[in-house]
């Protein structure tokens, strides 16, 4: 477990001074948890807040830090190290994490699938992910899973565009100063996040969607894409449109301890009315059920536990080979 250096020493100070003056009563230490979550920026942002603030009002044991880590990639990264406690994950990056060797990764919950939505400045005539060929185009934050998909989608479909490897606050001066064409960013709903809506205000936007035939190279090539059709008015006079979608989650990884992960699936199912305040698209989503749905990776055994105390049935596929 990740501690919090300052605090171990202040536990140990006051432990002493305790021993020196004679017996006295002391309550158990205060655990720390670091949670990866993305930048300050994203939409996502109040969520994860909302995640920490949940876990650490229902348990008396623990207390959770958001960290932001500057991506699910960096979680990933991070978590496979020993060097966060839990985090936001998506499903490409346990694939990947399998694939280099690593199978430690354990689901807490997943939450929605992360809409990424693509736009192009309305005056470049940009309707098509092709039609960023050879021209400027941020495909999504520095580090995060959402630009490594990106990239993978770009070869799935041998486009070339000329990329623009930024943060979003520089990637969106850089469209508005004509330096850059397009963006991919991703959003909560069938709606333009909260710093692209700005940016359309000024510089005025359209979307990019995907043909039927890029959809199916894709799948070829990345089965566990989710894709997701966007309404018509998504910016004014805009015909409706399809982008992809990818699931984000929570996890830990196995050598977290039952009870911690418990503690942690407890209180983010506790707090689910504060996290749809700060996350509207789940307001009406059960993210237990919808877990045990979805899911291809294994569950944590203290989610299993968690998740078998409310009632629920755990189906096979998601118990880990610890529990077996």
């Amino acid at each position: 477990m990740i501690q919090s250096a300052l605090r171990a020493a202040l536990v140990a100070t006051v432990c002493g001074i305790a021993t020196a003056i004679g017996p006295a009563t002391t309550a158990a230490a205060e655990t720390q948890l670091n949670m990866g979550g993305s930048t300050t920026t994203s939409g996502f942002y109040p969520y994860y807040t909302a995640i920490a603030n949940s876990i650490s009002n229902a348990s008396e044991d623990l207390n959770v830090t958001v960290v932001s880590s500057g991506g699910f990639a960096k979680n990933q990264a991070l978590m496979m190290r020993g060097q966060l406690d839990f985090g936001g994950i998506s499903p490409d990056l346990i694939a990947d994490a399998q694939a280099s060797g690593f199978d430690g990764f354990r689901v807490l919950w997943w939450t929605l699938p992360a809409i990424q939505n693509i736009t192009a400045t309305k005056d470049s005539g940009i309707d098509n992910i092709a039609g960023f060929a050879g021209k400027c185009f941020h495909p999504g934050m520095n580090g995060s899973s959402g630009q490594k998909n990106m990239m993978k989608i770009l070869r799935a479909l041998d486009v070339a565009p000329d990329l623009y490897m930024s943060d979003p606050k520089d990637a969106a001066n850089a469209i508005k100063n004509g330096r850059c064409l397009g963006q991919m960013k991703a959003t909560t709903g069938p709606r333009l996040d909260s710093a692209t809506a700005e940016l359309n205000l000024t510089t005025p936007l359209w979307p990019v969607g995907y043909t039927e035939e890029q959809i199916t190279a894709i799948k070829a090539a990345l089965p566990w894409m989710g894709f997701y059709t966007m309404p018509a008015g998504v910016i004014d006079g805009a015909p409706g449109y399809t982008v992809h979608a990818i699931w984000i989650g929570f996890a830990a990884t196995a050598e977290m301890d039952e009870a911690t992960a418990y503690e942690i699936t407890k209180g983010m199912y506790e707090g689910l009315d504060q996290q749809r305040a700060a996350l509207k698209a789940i307001a009406e989503v059960d993210l237990a059920r919808q877990t045990l749905e979805v899911s291809e990776y294994p569950l944590h055994a203290g989610a299993v536990r968690f998740y078998r105390e409310i009632g629920l049935e755990v189906p096979e596929r998601l118990i880990p080979p610890e529990m077996n």
